[in-house]
C-alpha cells in the first residue's frame, strides 16, 4: 500500500511538471463566467488582435484590448517582457488555477483527476500560438515574438519554431 501511494505521487508530480500554465494561483473569480472559463480554459470575449500587437503600441493599450497576460517577466536589462496565449480561433488562453472542486476531486479519485487534467492541459498546450511582448524604456512594444502551436510533437527547444515580428 505504502509503494503505491509512492508510485501515485511520483507519478502525478512527473506529470505535473509537463505541463507550461501550471495551476499555481487560487481561483478568485467564482461568477457564472469565472467558472466556465475554468472548465474550458478559454476566454471567448478577448480574441486575438494582430494591430495591437504591433511595434509602437503602448503597454496600457495592449492590456485593455488583450486583457492581462498569462505571464510577465522582468529581463536583467530591466526590460518587461508579457506573454499571451491564443487558440487557432482566435480566444484566450485562460491560466489554469486551483479550486476546491479540484482538490475535492483530487481527494475523491485518489489523485485520478488530477494527472487526466495535467494531460488535457499538455494536450491544450500543443494547440497554443504564444506571443512574447518585449516593451522598451518607454513602455511600449519594442518587439513581438511568436512560437507558433506544435501539434507535430517536435520539441519546441530543438525547432525554429518561433519568428519575430518588428
Amino acid at each position: 500500500m505504502k509503494k503505491s501511494i509512492i508510485a501515485t505521487f511520483f507519478a502525478l508530480a512527473t506529470i505535473g511538471g509537463c505541463a507550461r500554465f501550471q495551476p499555481m494561483t487560487p481561483a478568485t473569480d467564482y461568477t457564472p463566467t469565472g467558472e466556465l472559463q475554468s472548465v474550458t480554459l478559454k476566454n471567448t470575449s478577448v480574441h486575438y488582435d494582430p494591430a495591437v500587437l504591433a511595434p509602437g503600441v503602448a503597454r496600457s493599450e495592449v492590456h485593455a484590448r488583450l486583457g492581462d497576460p498569462n505571464g510577465t517577466e522582468t529581463g536583467d536589462n530591466g526590460a518587461v517582457e508579457d506573454v499571451y496565449a491564443f487558440y487557432p480561433d482566435g480566444a484566450k488562453f485562460v491560466n489554469p488555477t486551483i479550486r476546491p472542486r479540484n482538490i475535492a476531486l483530487g481527494v475523491f479519485t485518489g489523485g485520478a483527476s488530477i494527472a487526466v487534467r495535467q494531460l488535457r492541459l499538455a494536450h491544450t498546450e500543443k494547440k497554443l500560438t504564444l506571443y512574447y511582448v518585449s516593451y522598451g524604456p518607454d513602455d511600449r512594444i519594442a518587439s513581438v515574438r511568436v512560437v507558433p502551436p506544435n501539434d507535430s510533437g517536435v520539441n519546441p527547444s530543438s525547432a525554429p519554431a518561433s519568428s519575430n515580428i518588428e
